[in-house]
C-alpha cells in the first residue's frame, strides 16, 4: 500500500509550506516578545493532563502503533512507518548534541523536587530540538499521509501533534524555541521520507536476499557507529548529578530497532509473506492480541536486565532484539496458529 503511493502532489507541497512559514513567522514573533518560556503551567491539574498527552509522543507507544499497523492493516506501511520515526530521532540526537542547548529545568537534578521542577521529571538530554515533537511530526504526520482521503483523520492528528508538542512547554521540560526546531524539522524529514521513499523501496526490492541483509547490517552498524564515536560522553555534564549512563543509548535504540526490524522485516518477506489483508476481523483481533502480548512480555522481559549491565552495546542488542521479534517472530508465530486454526 504505502510503497505504491504518490509523491506529494504540487497542492500538498505548497499547503505544507504555508504551514511551515507559518510556524516559522509566529514563532519569531513569540521569541521577540521574550515568550520563550512562557507557556509553563503553574497548576499541577494542566501539567497532570499534559504529562498524559506527552506521552503519546514516547518510544513504547510507537512500538505499538507500529506493531498494531503491522499485524492488522499492511507490513510495508508498518514498515515505512518505522523508518520515518527512526530516521527522525537519530537526526534529532545528532542535532541535540551539536547544539548542546540546556533545558529549562536542566538547573536541577533529574528526579528533584524542587519550586522549579515540582513534577520531579526526570530529562537527562539537550533541549534542542524536541525529540517528542519531532517525532510526533514524523510518525502521526505520516499515519495522517496514509489516510489523507479522509481530512476528519487528518485534522485530528494535527491537533494530536500540535497538543504534544505544546505538553512539552506545559509540564516545563522544553521551551518555545526546542518545540518549533523539533516541529520544523520533524516537517522537513517527513515531506522527504515521502518523497524519497518509493524510490528507495523500489531500488531496494530489485536487490537479491544476500545484499538486502548486508545493505540493512552495514547501515545500522555505521549511524551506530558514528553516533557513539563523535559523541561518547554525550550529556554527563549537563546536569548537576550525571545519569548513571551516557544518553548515546539513543544512538544504540535507533541503530538496534533498525537493524533487528530490517533483517526481520527482509526475511519475513522472502520466507513468510504475513498478509493482513487476507485474514478476518475477527483473526486480526486475535492476532493482535497474540502479537502485542509476545512484543510486551519481550520488550519488559530485557528491560528487566538494563539495571544490571546497561551499555550503548547491550541496548543496541536489546532493540535489536525487539525490533526483530516484530517484523519476523511474531508474524512467523501468527502464520503457524492462522493455518493451525483454520
Amino acid at each position: 500500500m504505502s510503497e505504491s503511493n504518490k509523491i506529494l502532489s504540487k497542492r500538498q507541497l505548497i499547503t505544507i509550506g504555508v504551514i511551515f512559514i507559518a510556524v516559522l513567522i509566529i514563532g519569531i514573533i513569540f521569541l521577540a516578545l521574550g515568550f520563550n518560556e512562557a507557556f509553563y503551567s503553574e497548576s499541577s491539574t494542566v501539567r497532570s493532563i499534559f504529562k498524559v498527552i506527552t506521552f503519546l509522543g514516547d518510544p513504547i507507544v510507537f512500538i505499538v502503533m507500529v506493531a498494531i499497523f503491522f499485524i492488522v492493516y499492511d507490513k510495508r506501511f508498518a514498515k515505512n512507518l518505522a523508518l520515518s520515526l527512526l530516521y527522525t530521532v537519530y537526526l534529532n540526537e545528532f542535532l541535540k548534541n551539536i547544539f548542546q542547548d540546556p533545558r529549562p529545568l536542566s538547573n536541577t537534578d533529574p528526579g528533584e523536587i524542587t519550586p522549579e521542577n515540582p513534577d520531579g521529571l526526570i530529562e537527562t538530554s539537550y533541549g534542542f530540538p524536541s525529540a517528542h515533537t519531532q517525532s510526533a511530526v514524523a510518525t502521526w504526520g505520516y499515519i495522517a499521509y496514509e489516510f489523507r482521503e479522509k481530512l476528519y483523520f487528518v485534522i485530528v492528528m494535527g491537533i494530536l501533534i500540535f497538543l504534544i508538542a505544546i505538553s512539552r512547554m506545559i509540564i516545563g521540560v522544553h521551551d518555545l524555541e526546542d518545540v518549533i526546531g523539533g516541529f520544523l524539522i520533524g516537517l522537513g524529514i517527513l515531506v522527504l521520507f515521502i518523497n524519497l521513499e518509493p524510490y528507495g523501496s523500489k531500488q531496494f526490492n530489485k536487490l537479491n536476499l544476500p545484499v538486502k541483509l548486508i545493505i540493512v547490517i552495514i547501515t545500522s552498524l555505521f549511524l551506530f557507529l558514528l553516533g557513539i564515536l563523535l559523541f561518547p560522553t554525550s550529556y554527563l555534564n549537563l546536569l548537576p548529578t550525571p545519569p548513571a549512563f551516557t544518553d548515546t543509548g539513543r544512538f544504540a535504540q535507533v541503530c538496534g530497532v533498525m537493524l533487528g526490524l530490517g533483517i526481520g522485516y527482509v526475511l519475513e518477506n522472502e520466507y513468510i509473506n504475513y498478509e493482513p489483508s487476507k485474514l478476518t476481523l475477527k483473526w486480526k483481533i486475535i492476532n493482535l492480541i497474540i502479537g502485542l502480548v509476545i512484543i510486551f512480555v519481550v520488550y519488559f522481559a530485557l528491560e528487566a536486565f538494563r539495571g544490571v549491565f546497561d551499555s550503548v552495546f547491550y541496548r543496541y542488542i536489546r532493540y535489536a532484539i525487539i525490533g526483530f521479534i516484530l517484523s519476523y517472530l511474531v508474524p512467523f508465530i501468527l502464520i503457524k496458529l492462522n493455518k493451525s486454526k483454520q
